[in-house]
């Protein structure tokens, strides 16, 4: 400990400038919380209107509750209390089929903003610049906890807001509502906290914070699918377990939320304390003394850098491709009480309610597989921020290949995950039908210039304009919207269309075209050609 900073902690103490150095983080990611906020608050309020409408009548609600009492659905969506109060409540319906999604995107948000304010400026250097000034030891760690307690409660407050006028509920409803997802913020950004001061680099800490909503995600739907205990386990289902806007609605299951989170400022408090600037409780596991071979040219090394990316990946969509294979397989029953606006959105060209799943599932995965490649380049990103690019960029390679290289990395983890993830949904789904089978891994590879797409214009994004980097999110995030939302919240063609999925055809439903997928395959080719072109036409830009 430096004489300045032991004068510090001595006379002030070690939350010291915990106040300016929030003000300075407020303004340094106010952009980044106004479109996580927007996005999360701005999807919820279309999506209210839109499900009120789709579901008018009790007996709509009534026959919907059938096909959702699966424990296929009730793992994807939440406990049957939520489906029994279906015919008294829309609310009811809307927290079902939202939270869970909702809840998971709100975790997303605060595992990066706390990994981003905390391991991820002490990896670059920018909290040592931050603490030659008169600064206490745990002022960081207090700001960072301070705007993510902020930005929990305005985005709790606006989805209260998005969701009062639903039927079925009151005001204190809604605000339970809000304040569930208040409750997943506050915790995950906790849990965030600790595991920064536990892992020596960001990426390291945003793995165990996405591992940890992970876990949370699984347990959450095993306990939901089985009506057991082990929803206690997940802190997405202890906000779950609220039962919004049923006759059994109860606020005391978020105080479970509210009480891990403390105990997790509490450790993350108490390691900072204990461990050296820089380097993380868990110790970094020593390399080799040389080399391989293999890792003599800057493809190799960036092939090297990403593979727990490629191998969460894999692991990730092989469960989800099993997951939703579980539902193909009772796709017929669970056609039988949709409404017939549901109905419509389902219906692919008169094919069958089974191919019509498939079809869908077969995009979100191309999706999930397409977020591995996205954060893939997002690695490159950081790698040039932290100025490792540099020293490679210095040895004997191309002028794009270091940056280069991270394209096709990007577009073998999308590959990869995407095929594994049409496996799990063929095992999962076509029980033993060969035909089926066939068709969904067909369906599968059909996807994947779509996905080339994606890569490949994120890829060029990073080059050209390597500081927007809320290019690659929107992009992402579109897509996901068009893939998964596009027809439940009737978004015009041209908008639609924006998104290279929107092309494929919905195979196996419906058939394919070839000239598409040639045309898809070129556009990606442009894409990646004039990616290459800017990194070797820029200067490595650090901030």
């Amino acid at each position: 400990m430096t004489t300045a900073v032991a004068e510090i902690e001595d006379g002030l103490g070690t939350l010291a400038g915990t106040g300016k150095l929030l003000r300075f983080q407020v303004r340094r990611s106010r952009m980044y919380l106004f479109w996580w906020i927007a996005g999360i608050a701005g999807f919820t309020w279309m999506t209210v209107p839109v499900l009120a409408d789709q579901y008018t009548t009790a007996e709509e609600r009534v026959g919907f509750a059938g096909t959702m009492s699966s424990p296929a659905m009730l793992s994807m969506s939440g406990p049957i209390e939520y489906v029994n109060a279906y015919a008294d409540s829309v609310g009811a319906l809307f927290t079902h089929r939202m939270l869970l999604w909702t809840g998971a995107m709100t975790a997303v948000m605060f595992v990066l903003l706390v990994t981003r304010l905390t391991r991820a400026d002490e990896e670059t250097s920018r909290s040592e610049v931050i603490r030659s000034l008169p600064i206490g030891r745990r002022a960081d760690l207090a700001a960072a906890l301070l705007l993510s307690t902020i930005a929990a409660v305005v985005l709790g407050g606006l989805l209260a807001l998005a969701s009062m006028g639903l039927e079925g509920g009151d005001g204190s409803s809604a605000l339970l509502f809000g304040a569930a997802h208040t409750a997943i913020a506050l915790v995950f950004a906790s849990l965030t906290a600790v595991a920064a001061q536990l892992s020596e680099n960001g990426s390291a800490a945003t793995g165990y914070g996405l591992g940890a909503l992970g876990v949370s995600v699984l347990l959450a739907g095993a306990g939901n699918a089985e009506g057991t205990w082990v929803t206690w386990l997940s802190p997405l289902g202890w906000s779950q377990l609220a039962y919004i806007f049923t006759s059994e609605q109860r606020w005391w299951p978020l105080l479970i939320s509210i009480a891990v989170a403390i105990l997790a400022v509490w450790l993350a408090f108490t390691l900072v304390a204990h461990r050296d600037f820089g380097q993380g409780m868990v110790a970094a596991r020593r390399g080799r003394a040389e080399a391989k071979a293999g890792l003599k040219s800057a493809g190799a090394l960036t092939f090297r850098l990403t593979r727990g990316l490629i191998w969460t990946g894999v692991v990730t969509t092989l469960l989800l491709g099993v997951a939703y294979g579980s539902v193909i397989g009772g796709a017929e029953d669970f056609a039988d009480g949709l409404s017939e606006a549901q109905q419509e959105i389902l219906d692919r060209g008169g094919a069958t309610i089974q191919l019509s799943f498939a079809a869908t599932f077969v995009s979100i995965n191309a999706i999930v597989a397409a977020l591995f490649g996205v954060l893939v380049i997002g690695r490159g990103r950081k790698e040039e921020i932290v100025g490792r690019g540099e020293l490679i960029a210095a040895a004997p390679v191309a002028r794009s290949g270091w940056p280069g290289s991270y394209l096709p990395a990007a577009l073998f983890t999308a590959t990869l995950t995407n095929i594994v993830a049409g496996l799990g949904l063929a095992a999962g789904g076509a029980s033993g039908d060969g035909e089926l089978a066939g068709k969904i891994l067909a369906a599968t590879l059909v996807q994947l210039p779509a996905v080339w797409v994606l890569i490949a214009f994120v890829f060029a994004a990073f080059a050209w304009l390597p500081r927007a980097g809320w290019l690659r999110w929107l992009a992402w995030t579109w897509t996901l919207l068009v893939v998964y939302f596009g027809a439940l919240l009737d978004l015009p063609e041209w908008a639609m269309a924006i998104s290279p999925f929107d092309h494929l055809g919905n195979y196996p439903a419906e058939d394919f075209s070839w000239a598409a997928l040639f045309v898809l395959t070129g556009v990606a080719v442009l894409f990646a050609a004039l990616g290459y072109i800017g990194a070797k036409r820029r200067d490595l830009q650090f901030s």
